[in-house]
């Protein structure tokens, strides 16, 4: 009997210590999608995980992976309404949660060479649709991303250390900018 007892002693002891290193891992892991202090007109619809029913965020993720090697990545998606249902595609925030720097880099670097490969980045006259801009002090990457009715959608990228942030705004600049700036990274 004292052996069972000991036995349940030490799993809960394991259990709890596991708990602890994922809390903490949890606390430092910056893969909170902003869900308040939104631009004007954004409203959060919904936020995807791994633990999404039904969501394989490799497949959600898959523009990040390429040539170069990331290594494991967590990723959180917000998806945000900036109007009214079926009359505007949905505004994304994408947060990925890589090992270090490098790894964040190279998603970044596989991002735009996917782009770049489905996607013309340059117009009639030399326009480029990458462009470098600033989002939180950080150095990023304007994207203009145009949808099947000729509207531009501009996309932020940048990395903050260990983690890539990909702003999906809408056809308004502005709006997209605060929309990407709302992730305080």
């Amino acid at each position: 009997m004292k052996s069972r007892n000991i036995i349940y002693l030490s799993f809960i002891a394991v259990a709890l210590i596991a708990a602890t290193a994922y809390a903490a891992e949890d606390a430092t892991n910056q893969t909170s999608v902003p869900t308040k202090n939104l631009p004007e007109g954004f409203n959060l619809l919904a936020v995807k995980t791994a633990s999404t029913q039904g969501v394989n965020m490799t497949d959600e993720i898959k523009e990040f992976y390429g040539k170069e090697d990331i290594g494991l990545a967590s990723a959180t998606i917000g998806i945000y309404t900036w109007a009214p249902m079926g009359q505007g595609y949905d505004s994304k925030i994408t947060l990925i949660s890589l090992r270090d720097a490098e790894h964040a880099q190279a998603a970044v670097s596989n991002y735009l060479t996917n782009f770049a490969a489905k996607n013309p980045v340059k117009l009639a006259g030399n326009v480029s649709l990458v462009n470098p801009a600033t989002i939180n002090n950080h150095e990023a990457t304007e994207i203009e991303d145009i949808r099947g009715n000729n509207e531009i959608r501009y996309l932020y990228l940048w990395d903050n250390s260990s983690t890539v942030i990909l702003a999906e705004g809408n056809s308004d600049r502005s709006k997209s900018m605060q929309l990407a700036s709302a992730t305080g990274l």
